[in-house]
């Protein structure tokens, strides 16, 4: 009986051992790190990484391989039960928000008309704020002479639109490869808010940062109906022509950049 009685317990020890192995394994990545896997899409918080399967990595101080082929973005923002991301796939050649040519060219879009006011690192916006519709808006107001499905007419605003096109963009085939888009100036300042954090979990996945670069915004100027331009690190915003690439700030000369935007159901 006593001999029955060790077995019977080494048998139990070792059914105990397994259970707590194989529910650390299940809690795990693959392979990214410390990182926290979920496929809750209902409950990302800012700072996720978010993969193209609709999983999540969070809290993570390296990413597998593996995860940096399914990375897509980084949230920036959550409201109630929507959160807000930034593509990882910046472009930083200089885009024209649309060509001199283009008929948005002259064209004092009221739509996306936006105005500033506060200090600069505490921001309260009017008008435009949200830049999702903002392309159909262009299109819409032109009427006859729309010109947006020509393509290279508007630049910045196209990047965002074919995101799926990008290299290492990771969403093409995927339920994100849509709704990607030039965000207004008011989310652009959501973006510095965090930009920090961004920036860190980018650089992770191999991705952009937003450094300290001027970005594009889709929306205009109440006076002179020229878009916004915003610093990410001088905070600081300009309303250039639509077909500038270049901004020089304190004798430094650089491109405008773009990034895209998407929200998160």
């Amino acid at each position: 009986m006593k001999k029955i009685r060790l077995i019977l317990s080494a048998v139990l020890m070792m059914t105990a051992f397994g259970f707590i192995a194989c529910s650390h394994s299940a809690s795990g990545s693959n392979g990214s790190g410390n990182s926290s896997n979920t496929s809750s899409s209902g409950n990302y918080q800012v700072g996720d990484i978010v993969l193209n399967d609709g999983t999540y990595l969070r809290n993570v101080t390296s990413v597998s391989d593996a995860d940096k082929a399914k990375a897509i973005a980084v949230i920036y923002k959550v409201t109630g039960s929507k959160a807000y991301d930034v593509g990882l796939v910046h472009n930083k050649s200089g885009l024209k928000w649309c060509l001199d040519t283009a008929n948005g060219y002259n064209t004092n879009f009221t739509d996306l008309q936006c105005e500033e006011s506060g200090s600069a690192g505490n921001l309260s916006f009017t008008g435009d704020t949200d830049g999702s519709d903002n392309f159909t808006k262009i299109s819409q107001t032109l009427e006859a002479n729309d010109d947006t499905e020509i393509e290279g007419n508007y630049p910045a605003f196209e990047f965002a639109k074919n995101y799926k096109n990008q290299t290492n963009s990771h969403v093409n085939g995927t339920a994100y490869a849509n709704g990607w888009y030039l965000p207004a100036f008011s989310e652009l300042f959501d973006i510095w808010k965090v930009k920090d954090t961004v920036d860190a979990k980018s650089n992770l996945c191999g991705g952009s940062q937003f450094s300290d670069n001027f970005y594009w915004s889709s929306s205009q100027n109440f006076d002179w109906g020229m878009p916004y331009i915003y610093s990410f690190i001088h905070m600081k915003w300009k309303n250039v022509e639509k077909d500038a690439t270049l901004i020089r700030y304190k004798q430094t000369i650089k491109p405008i950049c773009v990034c895209c935007i998407r929200a998160f159901n």
